[in-house]
């Protein structure tokens, strides 16, 4: 029936807020441009930031996992997994695609998917298997990725959509009836 607005003065790290998630236990976490993440347990807010351990403090991403770890990708520092009690960052010398993260998406196996300035990256667990145009991608630039029903993996880029199915990718133009080729979300 009504809005509530918070802002730095309810205790959000900075006003620029640019992605918004949900973990496991209810908590709504804010990534902010340049304060670092804010989480909000229904009463209060708790920032982290580069001194608690997150790779860099402009969070284009958020992303909770299956085993309820969340995902942070950042503008220059790549990701950053956050337990509950630490942090964990991987950039391109783990072989993250590149170090600005824009999006970040879980699929149905388990695996995670990171939409950055340079292509597609998807982590296992273990190790990181990027995608760029040069394995079918219709542009290195991921503003957005989701999953569907079907298992598809779909990333909104600077130059199109791309659908991968796991083997093959399917690309989206105004060609193909897409209303613009940049697809920010």
């Amino acid at each position: 029936k009504s809005f509530t607005s918070f802002t730095t003065a309810q205790g959000l790290a900075n006003n620029d807020v640019r992605s918004i998630a949900e973990d496991k236990d209810g908590n709504i976490w804010f990534g902010t441009f340049g304060g670092g993440a804010s989480k909000y347990d229904g009463k209060v807010f708790t920032n982290i930031n580069t001194s608690g351990g997150l790779a860099n403090n402009f969070v284009f991403a958020i992303e909770a996992d299956k085993a309820g770890n969340l995902w942070f990708g950042t503008n220059g520092g790549g990701v950053s997994r956050y337990n509950g009690k630490s942090f964990t960052s991987f950039t391109t010398s783990q072989g993250l695609a590149n170090n600005s993260v824009q999006s970040i998406a879980s699929d149905n196996d388990g695996n995670i998917w990171f939409g950055t300035a340079a292509g597609a990256s998807k982590y296992d667990g273990k190790s990181f298997t990027s995608f760029t145009t040069a394995q079918g991608l219709i542009n290195n630039i991921i503003f957005g990725i989701t999953t569907d029903n079907e298992g598809n993996i779909w990333f909104g880029t600077a130059g199109g959509t791309s659908r991968y199915n796991g083997q093959s990718f399917t690309l989206f133009t105004p060609v193909q009836g897409l209303a613009n080729n940049d697809v920010q979300c």
